[in-house]
């Protein structure tokens, strides 16, 4: 893809149509989200388990529960449910960057207008670019955006991760769940678990636009130059890590929601038990009281270090690609 993707010709003339920057940013994000998530799928899978099953976590059970898997349902089996992640991821992750970036370039056409604008080149004066207080904001609101657009698809990519994949027979897809769930409770069916969602995105994506847009914009005034590759992964790792950790126990919360009902069919086998939770759909507050009843403040952290490795680098891979796709449409 290039900034002039299109080229229209009418006679002699070439009229060279480019590619508006939103449209840019989307792709760009869309495929920063799908390269991270494809990476990280195998872990995510797992991790998913462990959060709406009432199984201890130790994360030296790790290794054996993906043998299990393999051995079981086959090695595709550990990137079940990545097919629906990649419709999801998309829109998802291209949405996200997308509005950020809309309400970065709004609030620097605002400085600017109301500032002389400030060169980059310029001694003694520091890059134009958001406050924390401002990427924060920015952050939350793109969050926000991305879960509205796209939450059925999370909904159905949780369902698909803890359902058991079964050989030589047919499985249901991802079209047959959002079916189903449509089919079970209607529209409120295709949003089941979206309060901690929502309650969720807001610190997490902001916390990770903020720090990662405040680690280059530091890199850019004390260094004096762009921030490099190993930089801007080193900055969306430590997004990453700081905003996963925080917004942890709404993530496992959703995860329950989201799955209550599905352990009769699914991999828990794997993990040792052979159910989830009971098939009663319960409020956030009640999911969140059954959880604290059941396992204890632990619960709520349960699969936390699995973030720990795997959260950061999935944070650095999208961020980073999404500055070198950015980089490669603007160069050509």
């Amino acid at each position: 893809l290039s900034g002039r993707i299109m080229r229209r010709f009418t006679g002699d003339e070439e009229i060279v149509v480019k590619m508006p920057k939103s449209l840019k940013n989307l792709l760009a994000g869309g495929l920063a989200g799908m390269v991270a998530k494809t990476f990280v799928a195998p872990v995510d899978r797992i991790k998913i388990l462990y959060q709406v099953s009432s199984a201890p976590f130790r994360i030296s059970d790790v290794p054996r529960v993906a043998m299990t898997i393999v051995r079981e349902e086959g090695a595709s089996a550990l990137w079940k449910g990545n097919v629906a992640t990649m419709i999801r991821v998309f829109p998802y992750s291209g949405i996200q960057f997308m509005v950020f970036d809309l309400c970065k370039s709004t609030i620097l056409r605002r400085k600017e207008a109301e500032q002389s604008l400030v060169r980059k080149d310029a001694k003694g004066l520091a890059p134009l670019g958001l406050s924390p207080l401002e990427s924060l904001l920015a952050g939350s609101l793109a969050g926000a955006a991305s879960v509205a657009a796209t939450y059925p698809l999370d909904l159905t990519r949780a369902q698909l991760a803890v359902l058991k994949k079964k050989r030589n027979q047919r499985n249901l897809g991802f079209l047959g769940i959002i079916a189903k769930n449509y089919r079970e409770q209607g529209i409120h069916g295709l949003f089941r678990g979206v309060t901690p969602t929502l309650l969720g995105i807001l610190p997490y994506s902001g916390v990770a636009f903020a720090i990662n847009e405040q680690g280059k914009r530091t890199i850019q005034i004390y260094a004096g130059r762009e921030p490099n590759t190993v930089d801007k992964m080193v900055c969306g790792a430590f997004a990453g890590l700081i905003a996963q950790t925080i917004t942890y126990p709404l993530e496992v919360t959703r995860r329950r929601m989201q799955t209550i009902g599905v352990g009769q069919d699914s991999s828990m086998q794997s993990l040792g038990v052979n159910k989830n939770q009971p098939g009663r759909q319960l409020s956030m507050l009640l999911t969140m009281r059954q959880l604290f009843q059941e396992q204890g403040i632990h619960g709520f952290f349960k699969g936390v270090s699995m973030n720990w490795i795997k959260g950061p680098i999935a944070i650095s891979i999208s961020f980073t690609t999404y500055d070198m796709v950015q980089q490669f449409m603007n160069d050509h």
